[in-house]
């Protein structure tokens, strides 16, 4: 009997502690359902939240895809302006082309007048040099007597003998020297068939070297 009544006993004690374990399991499940339900709450709303955000996202895909597509637009119509523009500038080169080639052949025509031009005044020059040997030759002559040396064709002219009007300064200082009274520069010019601007810096020379003094209008030689 004493072996039952123990036993009972142990079992009395592990029925108490069946049922504890049973209320604590009880109200762990209790909890846990508490927490899983505010848990599945708290996700429900960050699904909420999360559509909430993916649908913005939808709404700004979609509005840059608008702005997007009127870029791409904007570029097409820019790109399709710069061949408008290319195509003009094109045109514009080839018109500059065609009339810098007509000035071209227009520069060889008149550079080809230019030679006959430079030619006739050579050819003018030439005579011209050959008048003033004459007139040279003719004013040796008269103010130092005797013939005044002869050029020599084909070969260069001899030196000039001293004192003979050899250049244009000799010219002037000779023509001074036959008008004591002294004489204008438009009275030299028209004397040796020469223009006055041709006069001038030889002059300048003859007055430098103390050759020909001026006198208010009047030139003489010194």
């Amino acid at each position: 009997m004493g072996m039952i009544q123990e036993f009972q006993r142990a079992d009395a004690r592990r029925r108490k502690e069946v049922a504890a374990l049973g209320r604590e399991v009880a109200t762990t499940l209790s909890d846990f359902r508490k927490g899983d339900t505010q848990r599945r709450r708290e996700v429900a709303g960050m699904r909420a939240e999360t559509d909430a955000f993916v649908g913005h996202l939808h709404q700004i895909s979609g509005e840059r895809r608008s702005d997007v597509a009127t870029m791409v637009a904007d570029a097409d119509a820019f790109v399709g302006r710069l061949h408008r523009v290319s195509a003009d500038r094109r045109k514009e080169v080839a018109a500059l082309i065609g009339e810098a080639d007509v000035f071209v052949r227009h520069l060889h025509r008149v550079s080809a007048d230019r030679r006959k031009e430079v030619a006739a005044l050579i050819g003018e020059a030439d005579a011209f040099v050959r008048h003033l040997h004459r007139v040279s030759a003719e004013r040796h002559t008269e103010i130092w007597g005797g013939a005044a040396p002869a050029a020599r064709a084909a070969a260069p002219a001899p030196a000039p003998a001293k004192g003979a009007p050899a250049t244009l300064r000799g010219v002037i200082f000779a023509y001074l020297a036959e008008h004591p009274d002294g004489a204008k520069l438009a009275q030299i010019g028209q004397d040796l068939g020469m223009a006055r601007i041709k006069l001038a810096q030889p002059m300048r020379g003859l007055i430098n070297g103390k050759k020909v003094q001026k006198r208010g209008l009047l030139y003489f030689a010194a």
